[in-house]
């Protein structure tokens, strides 16, 4: 009976790993690979399968850590699975009370492991005899779980397929051809679905890293390469003419103390021409040159001494730094201090590590196996109220156990990704913006994995809630026998409570005398209540801190010896009280403390300067030469003149011919240029304007501004707990037509008060992660480029959300279907009593049945309750198997009319009507009144984006 939700699971699974993968795959194409210049093609192709082999990591681990949030909250909450494969109904025919109880396969029990399973047989009816065992294939408590420990042994057989065929006794003929053992290449026939989903129901993967394109995006500008050479001619020809120029011709013959003492008494810088020989003008000559040298000195000596008055800049550059000579810098200059880094971009890493400690109470015996065990024996084979605590404390403890495994998966999970985050930065920082920085990096992961956890474990509550699934232990709707065949439903009080208008109803834990149901003793801190995640969210831990208070509880089991378990030490505790809720310390993802590092030599070894240079000034003094009066002398010296200047004038002829002939590109440098000049530039220059930034990474939250308007009806009187609280009146007692608009309409308002929360806080937490995100560039962008840029960020995040959303929304749909989860109204499957035993029938919308599809919906109506007459359908509005599935195929078309809504209150029994507005179509942007709530929210129910 339970085949077509088994292969319906299967295919659920097929669907929702590929919409996975592609939708993964999208934001993995739209991430940016960082680097200042070329890298060679061995280091891309190693790089490449790093970002593969990490995309394929993450994208697997995404998807199982959410589908086992489903599974375990689905387990916690004890849900009843519509096949009754985790629990089944009894009835007493003494006081007409219906009850559940676990099923068992074997020795194990579901209300203690959902894993429980049996091997699937072809049964013969109405014998019960076992004609044919599937091989590979279980079943168990719920479908997913036994479907996760089966094989497609048998379906790689034909053999076997053509006998299930034959005891299906179809009277249609369908070919079916087994799979082919031979295609496979990463499975075996007898690999579980929970390996084939290990690995993503992957077969192979197919990858390719095309290095041409990546050249050809890098687009390099210039390359700069070191050679040994000698030099070229031009250098050696101006070298040869600078010493030509400062070749002096001495005479030899003269001994050199003579030659400075002659020197220094006839030193003549003002010679006549022609030279004279007269004492009185040579005397008048030297006076003139000793005056002249005075005063040069004097002038040099003003100019020295200006010079070391004024301050000038020198830059040093030194060579491969260690961590202690940059600190020495930075401790001397750290207002001009620059070290360029090698590596622009490293992986967080490198230099943070992050180690935290859950609650001790996740390490503790309270949620081990062998304490889940003994609680579910505490009570005997008794049969007590839903509130007692040896009733409910096996899932509690489950329960927590699960939040506990959740929690460290998703942090483990979400440290890899941060791990593998790369930290963009052209230059080594200080140590002070070092530390504020990572603290930062190592604030935003902390508050985005608490952020994202929450919010899955909200969504998953609230499917749950909107769908109203029904507790197995009947904590949220039970029933009552009339007639002894027709069960009637009513949802369940909590106090003043009602668990069909809240879900978080609750009541203290207690325990009861067996023998006469008196209430004994209450459990401190610790509730019951609609579903075991909600009143554990609402629960502390008080008792179990106290030995005493264990010790009492033990007291009341019946069992044939104590197990020994140890309270919590609170003083053990950095974050959490002994009276803490588990919902306060779920909101600091359990974590009692973290203990973060950050390395900063690790980031600061990858600086490497370039050079050391500095700067000076080089004198040139050209002595002058002792005047002659030999003809012959002052005749060679003319030639060899004339002659110096005729190849002199040839040479810089050359060289300025061929220098005019090359054409050079003169570079000019603006200092800080304000925006405006940079457009000026950029209007003069766009081909070759270049300016660097000073910050190469910015984030997004500097430059971009994203906010949204909801639908709505997300800001109406239809969402307020007024309006849902009114619909819940208005059908006066509960009536037994389930798909009468004033039982189904408080659920549908809860529901669409859900998406409004949940895509709200959705598009918070995401808008947070997105402008934390950082804008990689080297250089200022023109403001076209900067424009297409930024709109395709934008254009990404929201389709990057819109899918994820759908997607964990499309999961949690699919997962409860695939395990047939029970409505508590009874929409999907109805039960009813037959010879003393409770059966059920799932439930037919035309000619759709829930047992085949989830999706099967009908116009939801309003009854005569006295005759059972359709008086009215509500336009728009359908009910269904689910409240969501109906719901998404609904529109609000009857609430955007005034006279729709009026009408619909005509038929409430209530004592006087609620004012409510209807919905103004004219306000609408992107909705139209009979738009599907599919349709929304397939907008992520935003009417207006408004972006800067």
């Amino acid at each position: 009976m339970t085949g077509t939700f088994v292969f319906q699971a299967l295919y659920t699974l097929c669907v929702l790993v590929d919409e996975t993968i592609s939708n993964r795959l999208s934001q993995f194409y739209s991430n940016q690979y960082v680097s200042a210049s070329v890298i060679s093609s061995n280091i891309f192709q190693l790089q490449t399968k790093a970002l593969i082999s990490q995309f394929i990591s993450s994208t697997t681990n995404d998807f199982l850590l959410s589908f086992n949030m489903i599974r375990k909250t689905t387990q916690s909450n004890a849900l009843l699975s519509g096949q009754l494969t985790n629990y089944r109904f009894y009835f007493d025919e003494s006081n007409y009370n219906v009850f559940t109880k676990s099923v068992r396969y074997g020795d194990c029990t579901c209300s203690s492991s959902a894993t429980c399973i049996n091997q699937y047989t072809v049964i013969n009816y109405p014998n019960f005899t076992k004609m044919f065992p599937l091989p590979g294939l279980y079943t168990g408590c719920y479908i997913i779980e036994s479907l996760l420990q089966s094989s497609l042994q048998c379906f790689y057989d034909q053999a076997c397929v053509d006998n299930l065929k034959i005891y299906l006794g179809s009277p249609t003929f369908i070919n079916v051809t087994a799979l082919d053992i031979l295609l496979s290449s990463q499975f075996l026939a007898n690999s579980t679905i929970a390996d084939v989903l290990d690995q993503l129901m992957v077969e192979e993967w197919k990858n390719s890293s095309m290095y041409e394109n990546y050249y050809g995006e890098c687009q390099p500008s210039r390359c700069s390469y070191t050679v040994t050479s000698k030099n070229s001619v031009i250098y050696i020809v101006t070298t040869l003419i600078g010493l030509i120029g400062e070749t002096l011709v001495q005479e030899s013959n003269v001994s050199i103390l003579y030659k400075l003492k002659d020197y220094f008494l006839t030193f003549n810088i003002f010679p006549s021409v022609p030279p004279t020989t007269d004492e009185h003008q040579l005397r008048n000559q030297r006076i003139s040159t000793r005056l002249f040298i005075f005063a040069l000195i004097i002038l040099f000596s003003i100019l020295i001494l200006y010079t070391s008055l004024i301050n000038i800049t020198e830059t040093v550059n030194i060579k491969t730094p260690s961590i202690q000579e940059y600190e020495q810098l930075d401790d001397s200059y750290s207002q001009t201090l620059t070290c360029e880094c090698t590596q622009i971009s490293i992986n967080y890493e490198k230099f943070i590590q992050i180690q935290y400690t859950l609650h001790q109470v996740c390490h503790s015996d309270f949620v081990t196996k062998e304490w889940t065990n003994y609680l579910a024996t505490s009570y005997g084979n008794s049969v007590l109220n839903n509130s007692d605590f040896r009733v409910t404390s096996t899932f509690t403890f489950q329960a927590m156990n699960a939040l506990c495994t959740l929690v460290n998966q998703t942090i483990l999970n979400r440290l890899t990704e941060f791990y593998s985050s790369q930290y963009v930065s052209a230059s080594v920082i200080s140590s002070n913006i070092f530390q504020l920085q990572t603290n930062a990096f190592i604030s935003q992961f902390i508050s985005s994995t608490t952020d994202n956890f929450l919010l899955s474990l909200s969504m998953i509550r609230n499917t749950t809630q909107s769908n109203i699934l029904l507790s197995g232990g009947l904590n949220n709707y039970g029933f009552s026998a009339e007639n002894n065949n027709y069960l009637n439903l009513h949802p369940r009080w909590y106090g003043n409570c009602t668990c069909s208008t809240s879900a978080t109803c609750i009541s203290q834990s207690v325990i009861y005398s067996l023998s006469n149901g008196k209430l004994l003793f209450y459990v401190p801190g610790l509730y019951t209540g609609c579903y075991v995640i909600e009143s554990l969210l609402q629960s502390s831990l008080q008792c179990f801190y106290n030995q005493t208070c264990i010790n009492q509880l033990q007291s009341y089991f019946q069992v044939s010896s104590l197990m020994n378990v140890t309270a919590l030490n609170a003083s053990l505790s950095v974050q959490f009280l002994a009276n803490s809720t588990i919902a306060d310390v779920l909101e600091q993802l359990m974590v009692e403390e973290w203990n973060n590092s950050m390395m900063s030599i690790n980031e600061r070894v990858r600086a490497l300067l370039k050079k050391t240079t500095h700067s000076f000034l080089n004198f040139n003094i050209f002595p002058s030469v002792a005047p002659t009066i030999d003809e012959h002398q002052l005749r060679n010296q003319r030639i060899s003149t004339r002659l110096f200047i005729v190849l002199l004038t040839i040479s810089l002829s050359i060289l300025v011919l061929y220098t005019s002939l090359v054409h050079i590109t003169a570079t000019v440098n603006v200092k800080t240029p304000s925006i405006q000049e940079y457009e000026q530039l950029y209007n003069s220059y766009s081909q070759t304007l270049t300016c660097e930034c000073t910050q190469i990474s910015i984030n997004y939250e500097k430059f971009i501004q994203i906010q949204y308007t909801l639908h709505q009806v997300c800001h109406s009187d239809f969402v307020t707990q007024k309006w849902i609280n009114y619909l819940a009146t208005s059908n006066g007692t509960y009536g037994k037509y389930t798909d009468d608009f004033r039982s189904s309409g408080t659920y549908v308002f809860q529901t669409i008060s859900a998406f409004c929360v949940l895509v709200d806080e959705t598009i918070l937490n995401r808008l947070t992660e997105f402008n934390s995100s950082q804008y990689v560039s080297a250089s200022v962008i023109p403001s076209s480029i900067f424009q297409v840029q930024t709109n395709a960020f934008i254009s990404q995040f929201k389709s990057s959300t819109t899918i994820d959303f759908l997607l964990s929304l499309s999961m949690i749909r699919n997962i409860t279907q695939s395990n047939a989860l029970f409505s508590g109204r009874l929409t999907n499957y109805a039960p009813y009593i037959t010879a003393g035993v409770i059966a059920r029938y799932p439930a037919m919308y035309g000619n759709c049945t829930c047992s085949y599809s989830a999706t099967c919906i009908s116009q939801s109506p309003i009854y005569n309750l006295l005759n059972g007459k359709r008086l009215f359908y509500v336009p728009g509005l359908y009910t269904g198997c689910y409240v969501i599935e109906s719901l998404l195929q609904s529109s609000l078309q009857c609430f955007y009319n005034q006279t729709c809504i009026n009408q619909l209150q005509s038929y409430f029994q209530v004592s006087s009507l609620m004012n409510v507005t209807a919905l103004n179509a004219s306000l609408s942007v992107q909705f139209l009144a009979n738009s599907t709530i599919a349709d929304v929210l397939e907008q992520l129910m935003v009417e207006e984006w408004n972006n800067s």
